[in-house]
């Protein structure tokens, strides 16, 4: 077993609303969604017991009613997690990572 396994590429930006719905739009569209997370305060996202659909979770990230989200899907047969967090002056910052949980 390797002692120090390659870590998956992080990726973060930080986008506008139109840009944060097109996200959501593009996931529906073209993703096969595993899992929307909310996080309503500080520390690690726990599961959900009621998951979110994708609709719910954009309106509850636009309207501030949660910190952020995590959502979880597959893409191309890959599986991803986006975090959403909502930043100051209107943007959201966007962290993918793939998780590839055989390797």
């Amino acid at each position: 077993m390797d002692e120090n396994p390659k870590l998956p590429d992080l990726h973060q930006s930080e986008v506008d609303e139109s840009t944060l719905r097109q996200l959501f739009s593009d996931l529906s569209a073209h993703a096969k969604i595993i899992e929307v997370i909310p996080k309503h305060g500080p520390g690690y996202v726990a599961g959900n017991p009621e998951p979110l659909n994708l609709n719910e979770a954009q309106q509850q990230l636009l309207t501030g009613a949660v910190r952020g989200l995590q959502v979880r899907y597959l893409f191309e047969g890959k599986t991803w997690w986006d975090t959403l967090m909502p930043l100051p002056g209107g943007l959201y910052r966007v962290v993918r990572i793939e998780h590839d949980f055989g390797h």
